[in-house]
């Protein structure tokens, strides 16, 4: 990590570097975009305005959106996900009665890819203590529809899911647009 980069320490997450690093869009026009989409405004970031959207934790339980369906979920990570150049992975871990606890972007990919391994979906989920998430990533081509990938990886995170206690219910794909498709959705009609 460059010691010129205000975001590389040895004190932050090596995450927000990567996050600054690899999107067109400043750190602060995405963290407004965070605000804006789950719609508080009430936290403190005093040391950088990328490890806010890397970890977003929205307040106290009574101010916490719940997340009851596709439609929450979209309306949170699509102001998040649209029209970005490369795929972005992105969760939202939810307490006991579906509250947001918080949203972390797990990976930043290339145009076609990102990587949702198991441990990293799950690492910011048992962190704050989860009982279920939603995932959600983006398409950067503007095609919201799930690929045979998207389902192979979600059926893989809901088996690691069931192992740890931690409800997968959603895997919302992000297009342009406003464009959005649940997998959860699709697999159930």
């Amino acid at each position: 990590m460059s010691a010129a980069n205000p975001y590389a320490s040895a004190e932050r997450d090596p995450f927000a570097e990567a996050f600054v690093l690899g999107s067109e869009r400043t750190v602060r026009e995405l963290g407004q975009v965070a605000i804006e989409a789950i719609g508080h405004t009430n936290f403190n970031c005093p040391t950088c305005d990328g490890e806010l959207l890397r970890l977003f934790r929205p307040g106290s339980s009574n101010e916490r959106q719940q997340i009851f369906n596709p439609e929450d979920a979209a309306d949170v990570l699509v102001p998040m996900l649209s029209g970005l150049d490369r795929e972005h992975c992105v969760l939202l871990s939810l307490d006991t009665r579906h509250r947001l606890l918080t949203v972390s972007t797990v990976s930043i990919g290339s145009a076609n890819h990102t990587f949702m391994s198991p441990r990293e979906v799950f690492r910011d989920a048992l962190r704050v203590g989860a009982s279920a998430v939603m995932l959600g990533h983006n398409h950067p081509s503007g095609d919201p529809e799930p690929s045979r990938d998207d389902e192979l990886v979600t059926q893989r995170l809901e088996n690691a899911g069931d192992m740890l206690g931690i409800h997968v219910l959603d895997h919302i794909v992000v297009g342009d647009e406003g464009r959005w498709e649940s997998l959860a959705r699709r697999r159930d009609s």
